[in-house]
């Protein structure tokens, strides 16, 4: 996933914060892809996949305290079918 496209999601229009969400974008990638037991990121990521990682990044990003743990589950959501041997 681009910067452009986070920006875009998060509505941010100034390039003041990119670093930071370029940060928060790898960080959010990297932790999409433990919870799923991925060793590496798939060569064509699912939207729904895109989808928890972008709800990974607005919780770190924009989000009030209030927010954070429901844009975690939701994030959690979109990405456990694709989440490998977790048992039954």
């Amino acid at each position: 996933m681009d910067l452009a496209t986070v920006k875009s999601y998060l509505d941010v229009i100034h390039d003041a914060d990119d670093d930071k969400i370029e940060l928060l974008l790898e960080a959010a990638e990297d932790e999409a892809l433990r919870f799923c037991n991925l060793d590496s990121s798939p060569s064509e990521i699912p939207a729904s996949m895109e989808m928890g990682i972008l709800l990974l990044v607005q919780a770190n990003y924009q989000a009030q305290p209030s927010e954070i743990e429901i844009l975690r589950k939701a994030a959690e959501y979109k990405l456990m079918p694709y989440r490998v041997e977790i048992g039954v």
